[in-house]
């Protein structure tokens, strides 16, 4: 039986720049301004990190991750991040095997 093949076109590399917020409402004025700037929904993830309850039930956050999909724009990617009180802003690169590749 003849096998047929398929071309799939994955991207070689895949850019993340990642940072984290103390606060949610700066965390998503961080995102309006990204998405200002040009970059889309589907390029953007806000997401809330070692978040709980109090003893009273009430939702307490943790840290806020930002996840940008910024290949080409990492740089612009990290200064909108960073105008917009971010700490610990990382651009790291993924390769199409999954392997993380060195920070940037």
């Amino acid at each position: 039986m003849e096998r047929q093949s398929e071309q799939v076109n994955v991207p070689s590399e895949h850019v993340a720049v990642v940072a984290m917020f103390a606060d949610r409402e700066i965390a998503e004025t961080a995102v309006e301004a990204l998405l200002a700037e040009g970059f889309s929904d589907d390029q953007i993830s806000l997401v809330a990190r070692g978040a709980g309850t109090d003893d009273s039930g009430k939702f307490v956050a943790g840290g806020l991750m930002v996840t940008v999909s910024a290949k080409g724009r990492e740089r612009d990617a990290e200064r909108i991040l960073r105008d917009h009180e971010a700490r610990d802003v990382t651009t790291n690169r993924i390769g199409a095997t999954g392997e993380v590749g060195p920070k940037t």
